[in-house]
């Protein structure tokens, strides 16, 4: 019996980390990313969840803290620092402090009109979410606050559309799910809840699958090793092809290969999608290089193969000197 922990999906650059993230998500598989940033952990990112965690649990001062100066609503730290005084006195969390008779009193009629009309916004959100679909919902959240004028403010224009449709890219994995799964925006929020603790607690070598780069899978093992993406232009990279750097790029090669204790799967694609137009693509040089122990799909290894795969794997050293 296998657990998530003996599988490991290992790649040459952070880049290709999302579509597998995607797809472990989908398929409500726990995974641990190395060597790059959660999908999870982008900005824009925690910017909605604390919006989610916030109508999940009005209590979650970190989360409002976030969510109510992002994007700014004329709200100062001052004005937040008087808020914490109340909520500390009264021994309520800050959303709660909002609609005190303390809070009336002690800060300014101006200063109190933005935070109220915030929690108000999040209690209208609150009702709805249990009896409209979660993408719908988090959708009007997102126009509601107008996140998209927000992030084209703070950022140039490229910067800018990545982070959105990032953005995009989450709600419509919301939506999905809501819809496949039948869950609402709190239900689907708990769930992120999960994923993001077990993202933050590697020293405690959570069970599940990890996503890595070579280079920051070197020195560990799995039982069950998927390196993918490994072609031309990829594994070896093309800038290092003409730079002369073949010879590090095969080191890398071989670090990948030896990650695997019990299997390894290696993996290509025939085609890519480059800008809009989809280019054929091909199989890394280095697999020729591990012999006839590599089973291809069409060509099943037969009984007389050439040479084992210690045999095959020890050449590759070699080659390595």
């Amino acid at each position: 019996r296998t657990e998530w922990r003996d599988y490991a999906i290992l790649y040459r650059g952070n880049y290709q980390a999302r579509i597998f993230e995607q797809a472990l998500r989908n398929e409500k598989v726990p995974y641990q990313l190395s060597g790059g940033q959660s999908f999870f952990d982008r900005a824009e990112i925690k910017d909605v969840i604390a919006y989610l965690r916030l109508i999940a649990n009005s209590d979650d001062d970190p989360a409002f803290i976030r969510a109510v100066t992002t994007p700014k609503r004329g709200i100062g730290a001052a004005t937040l620092e008087k808020l914490g005084q109340v909520a500390a006195t009264l021994h309520v969390s800050l959303f709660e402090a909002v609609f005190s008779a303390a809070a009336a009193s002690q800060i300014g009629e101006r200063q109190l009109a933005p935070l109220v009309e915030f929690c108000q916004f999040i209690n209208r959100i609150e009702e709805r979410v249990a009896r409209e679909p979660a993408g719908e919902v988090l959708n009007d959240l997102l126009k509601s606050i107008d996140y998209e004028v927000h992030l084209f403010d703070q950022d140039d224009q490229r910067a800018a559309q990545s982070k959105w449709n990032n953005v995009l890219e989450f709600a419509a994995w919301i939506t999905k799910k809501g819809e496949e799964d039948d869950k609402n925006l709190l239900q689907i929020t708990q769930t992120i809840a999960l994923i993001t603790l077990l993202e933050g607690r590697e020293e405690e070598e959570p069970d599940a699958v990890r996503l890595s780069t070579l280079h920051a899978a070197k020195g560990l093992e799995f039982g069950h090793v998927f390196l993918v993406g490994v072609e031309e232009n990829i594994l070896p990279h093309r800038d290092a092809v003409d730079e002369g750097r073949l010879e590090e790029e095969r080191r890398l090669m071989y670090v990948g290969v030896t990650r695997a204790k019990k299997s390894l799967t290696l993996s290509y694609c025939s085609r890519r999608k480059r800008a809009r137009e989809s280019v054929a693509c091909d199989p890394s040089r280095f697999i020729d290089e591990l012999g006839d122990d590599v089973r291809m799909p069409e060509k099943p290894t037969t009984a007389d193969a050439k040479a084992s795969g210690s045999d095959r794997l020890a050449a590759l050293k070699a080659m390595l000197g």
